[in-house]
């Protein structure tokens, strides 16, 4: 008899799979205990996925893709080239907000507090945690870097290339604007979250840490002309 694969059964296995390596790590996840809680036989884990390695990389390429997948969309709508069928739902609600042509410093404290909303939640650090863990494997690193943070930092790249041809920030290096713009986002609450900390925030306190970062970047690159 011949078993069909399904879609739906992908995703229990990569679902199971998710909890497995987050509860135990990397080293003792077994396929066992993915079947186990899969609700299914190890031989069906195998089916779908070759190998513990396999189906790790398959989990992180998911993951990485739900932490920086939405960017896609918004590169698309700067004329740039996106990869299709990895936008998640919230990314239609930012893609209005991103117009290089607007107001930077508006644009930038709205950018800012969607992203601290979407992504400074204990599911998103749950993933974060199992990753930075398991990226010691130079490929699973560079999985996790390329189609989750990378993603987004290429499309603040590409966001600020166009605010400095409007000349509404001094001429700088675009890559290196965007990396500042993201670490400063970051800089109180990021490993607050990654350490388990305060992996939740509220809206007020959203708003103060976006306005001091906002702030911090304009002292440094406002346009003095603009």
């Amino acid at each position: 008899m011949v078993r069909v694969k399904t879609a739906a059964r992908r995703e229990a296995i990569l679902a199971a799979t998710k909890q497995v390596f987050q509860d135990m790590g990397y080293d003792r996840a077994s396929m066992d205990e993915v079947a186990a809680r899969f609700g299914g036989s190890k031989a069906t884990v195998y089916r779908y996925f070759g190998s513990k390695e396999a189906l790790f990389k398959e989990l992180i390429s998911r993951t990485a893709n739900e932490m920086g997948g939405g960017m896609d969309l918004l590169l698309k709508s700067m004329g740039i080239k996106a990869q299709e069928g990895q936008l998640p739902d919230h990314a239609m609600q930012i893609l209005s907000l991103l117009d290089p042509n607007r107001d930077v410093e508006s644009t930038l404290r709205i950018l800012g507090r969607e992203a601290l909303k979407k992504g400074h939640t204990p599911e998103q650090f749950a993933g974060a945690r199992m990753l930075v863990a398991a990226a010691t494997d130079p490929e699973v690193g560079r999985i996790f870097y390329e189609q989750g943070i990378g993603r987004a930092v290429k499309f603040l790249e590409h966001y600020f290339e166009k605010v400095i041809e409007a000349g509404q920030i001094r001429p700088a290096d675009p890559v290196i604007v965007a990396r500042h713009f993201h670490a400063l986002l970051d800089s109180e609450v990021f490993y607050l979250g990654l350490f388990n900390i305060k992996t939740t925030l509220s809206d007020s306190y959203i708003e103060e840490v976006v306005d001091r970062a906002v702030d911090i970047f304009l002292r440094a690159y406002k346009n003095p002309s603009s």
